[in-house]
């Protein structure tokens, strides 16, 4: 967050690994009854008793994406459910890019009635997207008011106007996912506006433009700084999407900018492994830390780069190897020239989901480590049979400050569907994942 059918590339087969729910009654319409048959599609064998309880977390996941109600009436997802207020906050477009491509990877391993309700539920995020968050072709205004009413997005209202280039990378990714998946023309148009308004910010040396200034967004310089909010290495997250844009289309210029994007990336890390998230401070936070290390896994198995590979990798290592005890990677990390080191730990959820989801894609999900980041995942997921718009959810953790936020957080959850649906297969040296469905 600014503050995811089987195919063959020119690089051989893909094999993914996925999960599969069956639809209850309210599936995709509301609070359901969760009653359908449940099936692991084509998942590999679990390893372990401790992969079946993180399989049927994710199957747990999935049907709270579905069912509780996190995606509004009107086809967008909410940002999460307050378990204290009882509200949804907002409706974020960018977290509804993310559940179109989950819904597309879902698709292609499901069976089909799992599929119907998956593209059913991503056909009308992508109609929400084109119609209520965009207010000129190829981009999307951040945030928009819940049922609940506009003072319950709270501190984050500011960010509505907002023309986020991540997000619109985010949601680019989405559709086209979606146009593969389904054939969607209106997903392919919209994409190619959003492509084409990527490029307008977007540099020759791939550094990314946060947000277009406009009298009600202001300019971007003028913003609080921190790593949201300047250029930085988070923006390579967009080359997914060019990427995917580029091979659908057979238009080079999106697969250079992907490639640009990444490369800007490679600029900002240290030979640790560790990406400078935020240059003026010098430290990291591991949330865009990750999705650097995403963007280079990804479009370097699409393109073929081994450096962008390999630079992925040395980001999980290093994530991995700074992940303590308890599981928890550095929510924030910072290194003085005197060699003293600053660690703050309180838990970032996603960060904990994106590094296990790394660990799986580099074959590195089977450490300590790795084994670590999936007991924490579980023990964040909601469990709460009585509260069905939060039960089954994974919640965020805590505040940069420490501050408990239990709230069940869409986001986080389809990281860690797709986290633990991955870090629970067998690998025999084949791709995990097909690159466009990195959610």
């Amino acid at each position: 967050m600014s503050q995811t059918p089987t195919s063959t590339d020119q690089h051989g087969p893909t094999v993914e690994t996925g999960v599969a729910t069956g639809v209850g009654s309210g599936v995709g319409t509301g609070v359901g009854t969760g009653s359908g048959p449940v099936g692991l599609g084509v998942l590999p064998r679990p390893r372990s008793a401790e992969a079946a309880r993180a399989l049927r977390a994710a199957r747990a996941g999935v049907r709270w994406l579905q069912e509780s109600g996190i995606q509004s009436a009107g086809g967008g997802y909410h940002s999460w459910f307050d378990r204290d207020s009882r509200r949804y906050p907002f409706e974020y477009a960018e977290v509804t890019g993310y559940q179109v491509t989950l819904a597309a990877w879902l698709a292609a391993r499901g069976d089909l009635a799992l599929r119907e309700v998956a593209l059913g539920d991503a056909e009308r995020a992508v109609q929400w997207l084109s119609t209520a968050v965009q207010p000129v072709p190829g981009a999307f205004r951040c945030l928009a008011p819940s049922a609940d009413g506009e003072e319950a997005a709270g501190r984050f209202a500011g960010k509505a106007a907002r023309l986020y280039t991540f997000d619109a990378g985010i949601i680019l990714q989405g559709l086209v996912a979606h146009h593969v998946a389904t054939g969607s023309q209106d997903a392919l148009r919209t994409a190619r506006d959003t492509g084409d308004g990527l490029l307008r910010h977007v540099d020759a040396d791939g550094v990314v433009q946060p947000w277009p200034s406009t009298p009600e967004a202001g300019r971007w310089q003028d913003a609080a700084g921190d790593w949201s909010t300047r250029p930085g290495v988070h923006h390579a997250k967009i080359g997914i999407g060019l990427a995917a844009l580029g091979d659908v289309t057979g238009e080079q210029r999106y697969t250079r900018a992907a490639v640009a994007v990444c490369e800007d990336a490679l600029t900002r890390q240290l030979p640790s492994g560790r990406f400078v998230t935020h240059p003026a401070a010098g430290t990291t936070n591991i949330h865009p830390h990750c999705y650097a290390a995403e963007a280079l896994w990804a479009v370097g198995t699409a393109t073929g780069r081994g450096d962008l590979l390999e630079a992925s990798e040395r980001a999980t290592l290093w994530a991995l190897a700074a992940t303590d005890g308890d599981g928890l990677p550095p929510r924030r990390y910072g290194d003085a020239p005197d060699g003293h080191v600053s660690v703050v730990r309180h838990p970032r959820l996603d960060g904990v989901a994106q590094v296990l989801r790394l660990a799986a894609l580099h074959s590195a999900h089977a450490g300590h480590a790795a084994r670590r980041l999936v007991t924490t995942l579980l023990a964040h997921q909601v469990d709460a049979p009585g509260e069905p718009r939060a039960h089954g959810g994974f919640a965020f953790g805590a505040g940069t400050d420490g501050t408990p936020l239990p709230h069940a957080n869409v986001w986080v959850t389809a990281f860690a569907v797709q986290a633990l649906v991955l870090a629970a297969g067998e690998r025999r040296g084949a791709a995990v994942l097909d690159w466009r469905h990195l959610v």
